[in-house]
């Protein structure tokens, strides 16, 4: 039986170049319906292999053939969400982060964002929208693919996703991350 699948998956830079390194790049573009943000496309450029070669990842010819789909945020949209956070959070949330956070934040559609930053999944958790976050491990689960026996999975794991979700909503229990006025 073919598995259906995922869609609305916003991957974080870090995760493409992981997927790069681990040999899982092109199963991992078969099996999801995969978005960027235009800052993921300029921040996933190169991988180093296990012999720390450099190779060049371009995102460009898969976006264009369909394989993959670039969506747009808008600068008002990131000044916006920014607005909202305290400088602890901030300081933590790059643009590579903030980008795909905003469009999820400001969307009806239900997407999912899939990262290796703490910070990622504390927003989320701030937001009430910890559903909304996904670990590299659950979507190689939820499509059937798995990693190379040798090797760690360390931030990609759904563990540490629950614990920094769970974080980021203690935070804003606590009125930790949010701008006060």
């Amino acid at each position: 039986m073919q598995r259906q699948k995922l869609n609305l998956l916003l991957l974080d830079a870090d995760v493409i170049i992981f997927a790069h390194e681990l040999g899982i790049w092109e199963q991992l573009i078969d099996a999801c319906q995969i978005s960027v943000t235009e800052i993921i496309i300029s921040e996933a450029t190169m991988w180093f292999d296990e012999n720390d070669e450099q190779h060049a990842i371009d995102l460009s010819p898969l976006i264009t053939a369909g394989k993959i789909q670039a969506v747009s945020v808008s600068l008002s949209q990131v000044i916006n969400f920014r607005k909202r956070f305290n400088l602890v959070y901030l300081d933590g949330m790059h643009d590579g982060e903030t980008e795909p956070l905003a469009l999820l934040d400001s969307s009806d559609e239900k997407w999912k964002f899939c990262s290796g930053d703490a910070i990622s999944f504390k927003v989320l958790g701030c937001l009430d929208k910890g559903n909304q976050g996904i670990s590299l491990e659950e979507i190689l689960h939820d499509c059937g693919l798995s990693v190379p026996s040798n090797q760690n999975l360390a931030n990609h794991t759904k563990a540490y996703r629950q614990k920094c979700t769970r974080q980021g909503e203690l935070d804003r229990l606590l009125g930790m991350a949010f701008h006060q006025d």
